[in-house]
């Protein structure tokens, strides 16, 4: 069977192969079954990286593994590919309204909001003039992905739906996305409406930041209350397989905690999921996926199997805990505090936090580590460099070195009165601002050197005048004039005595 399988998918690729040789649509038949095969076989990217874990085939045009917290990319098919995203584009819409609205604001419906969208697709069947509270719009879109909900958010953030497409596409670039451009709050067709799989990952990366997305994505049902327009509840279910049992219980997985649906004819099915798998949140874009016959496959049998493979395939390491070339410990050149005891501490310390994700097989001593010194302050101003790190060539995550917040170490000393008698403690004073930090060993060597000078010198001193030595040279040299020419000095009267002899033997 395995047998028949392989050249059947060979025997696909083949007509591939002609078809672009000979310039013949391969897709002119419209066959599903055979456009699916083609989308199964195509390269791999991620499988070509040295050293890397080779991913599993999706049935998917294209789709990305990324670990949230670092931004590494696991698994790379075609992620830069543009295609139709559908109602994934939503997760966008959901963000924006979690940065620029309260949850407790009231969205009034408008005529357009209501009536701009096609009647077959997702909505809730609100009504126009209807009033909703910011809260109960997200809940619709993300489980219901009701389509005039997301237009009615849209006119309330930015005034109406070409101006809100404006804030996508501005926020989207903001976030990194290179491949993306969109035209609406809902996804429904438009040509010019398009993404890729990176750029909704990195999308989906920024929204779980936002608790509420988090609360909101992975609620499997939620009620909505009668509004002044719908004198009756509305009860609305996740359409997420891995979240909601909607349809089918087959998919359930409890480590799933976002995640939004999306299908159109020309996008056919996306989806997009986030899970927290051993430490890492795992990010799982697929688009481009024909579905079949059997409920949710394979659209979300590839999302299991690429859960999987991150899960068995890659590990969190922290950072901290490993480094040795950049270690920067006790003694050495950025220390502060006082050493009186020997508990001094660096001016620079590594942010714990920071952790890179590396294939299971592979040691932290095998990722290349980069130094880069920050030029200007950022948002925080404690952060001056930061270490980043690759493997494979593949960004695989950073931490931050960070100026040490340590205070000037303060002792605490007893007086003792008699014998026995201990005198209680002065009650503490108020810390002084803009204390000057000096090591107390390095001053009191100091201070001892300084006193064991003076002592030299004074002793010295006491030894010359007890001798009658003086110590100047220019005070000697004058006193060895002024005895020279004394009256009664020996020099002098040998000095005259030569000079008359010398006289004598010269008249």
């Amino acid at each position: 069977m395995n047998i028949v399988k392989k050249c059947y998918r060979s025997a696909l690729a083949s007509v591939l192969c002609l078809s672009v040789a000979f310039s013949t649509p391969v897709f002119a038949t419209e066959d599903p079954a055979v456009e699916s095969e083609i989308r199964y076989n195509m390269d791999i990217q991620s499988n070509s990286w040295e050293n890397w874990p080779a991913g599993p085939q999706v049935y998917a045009e294209a789709a990305i593994v990324m670990e949230a917290g670092t931004g590494t990319i696991l698994y790379n098919k075609n992620i830069d590919e543009e295609l139709y995203p559908a109602s994934i584009t939503k997760i966008m819409t959901v963000l924006l309204a979690l940065e620029n609205l309260d949850m407790d604001e009231e969205v009034t419906f408008s005529h357009n909001a209501v009536f701009s969208i096609d009647y077959n697709s997702s909505h809730i069947a609100r009504d126009e003039g209807e009033i909703l509270t910011v809260e109960e719009c997200l809940y619709a879109i993300m489980m219901e992905s009701a389509n005039e909900c997301s237009n009615a958010i849209a006119e309330h953030v930015s005034g109406s739906v070409e101006a809100f497409a404006d804030l996508m596409n501005q926020r989207a670039a903001e976030l990194g996305c290179e491949h993306t451009h969109f035209v609406n709050p809902h996804g429904l067709p438009d040509e010019n409406h398009y993404t890729c799989p990176r750029d909704m990952a990195l999308i989906l990366q920024e929204a779980i930041k936002h608790e509420k997305f988090r609360q909101i994505s992975s609620t499997p049902r939620y009620t909505l209350r009668a509004t002044n327009k719908k004198s009756e509840e509305l009860l609305m279910n996740n359409h997420h397989y891995m979240i909601n049992n909607y349809k089918t219980s087959r998919f359930l997985d409890n480590t799933v905690f976002a995640g939004k649906t999306g299908y159109t004819t020309v996008a056919l099915n996306t989806l997009i999921t986030c899970a927290t798998r051993n430490g890492m949140d795992l990010i799982v874009v697929t688009m481009k996926t024909q579905g079949s016959a059997e409920r949710g496959v394979p659209v979300y049998t590839d999302t299991a199997n690429l859960l999987n493979y991150a899960t068995e395939n890659f590990r969190k390491v922290n950072i901290s805990e490993n480094e040795t070339n950049f270690t920067i410990g006790q003694g050495e050149l950025f220390d502060t505090g006082s050493s009186i005891f020997d508990t001094s501490t660096p001016m620079i310390e590594m942010d714990e936090s920071g952790y890179v994700v590396l294939p299971v097989n592979a040691e932290f001593a095998d990722a290349s580590p980069k130094l880069t010194f920050l030029d200007e302050s950022g948002p925080d101003d404690s952060v001056i460099a930061t270490l980043s790190y690759t493997y494979a060539d593949q960004p695989i995550g950073s931490t931050n070195l960070l100026l040490s917040e340590s205070e000037l170490q303060e002792f605490e000393f007893q007086k003792t009165g008699g014998e026995g008698e201990e005198v209680p403690p002065e009650e503490p004073k108020e810390p002084e601002v803009n204390l000057i930090k000096v090591n107390l060993r390095v001053v009191g060597i100091a201070v001892c050197g300084l006193l064991l000078l003076l002592a030299v010198c004074l002793l010295i001193r006491k030894l010359a005048k007890d001798f009658e030595v003086e110590l100047n040279p220019v005070k000697r040299w004058r006193n060895w004039q002024d005895q020279k020419n004394a009256f009664g000095s020996q020099s002098r009267r040998h000095y005259k005595s030569r000079r008359r002899h010398r006289n004598k033997w010269f008249k």
